[in-house]
């Protein structure tokens, strides 16, 4: 774990200079599951800057960790996008990043390392540097492996670019 957070910190401490975003969250994992296994759980995103940028669409490289109460643990890396709408302040966010998961003492059976999350939100610009969003992922095994369970977390995530 502490190889983990050390890791973590060298991205988001040493990758400001590249102008990307930093990207904070609190949420619930498990949300749609019918059994009681949803935890409270952290994320943290680090979007670097978008090598496609239009004037409706960017497209960046990202990395992401997230933790839960059940200490389950999923890190990724994989691709970032935010659309604006049309001459508003209002954007949607999507990302796809295949990751490796580790099952806590009470976590989530995701039945394989090997895990693929898909994320989708709504989020809104409060100025040049600072977004907020409500995002839900979804993460499974791609059906590499049988079962397939997944398992979706729900989070409002701050967003800050440098």
């Amino acid at each position: 774990m502490q190889h983990l957070t050390t890791a973590l910190f060298f991205v988001l401490s040493t990758s400001a200079a590249y102008g990307g975003e930093v990207v904070l969250g609190l949420g619930v994992d498990d949300v749609l599951d019918h059994t009681d296994t949803s935890a409270p759980a952290v994320v943290a995103e680090y979007h670097f800057s978008p090598f496609f940028e239009g004037r409706q669409a960017a497209y960046s490289y990202a990395v992401s960790a997230q933790f839960d109460n059940d200490r389950d643990i999923f890190i990724g890396a994989g691709l970032s996008a935010q659309w604006k709408l049309i001459d508003s302040p209002w954007f949607i966010e999507g990302s796809f990043m295949p990751g490796f998961y580790t099952k806590g003492t009470n976590g989530t059976p995701l039945n394989g390392k090997v895990q693929f999350r898909t994320l989708i939100g709504l989020g809104y610009e409060l100025n040049d540097t600072s977004r907020v969003s409500l995002a839900l992922d979804h993460k499974s095994n791609a059906r590499l492996r049988s079962p397939n369970p997944g398992s979706e977390t729900l989070a409002i995530r701050y967003h800050h670019s440098f």
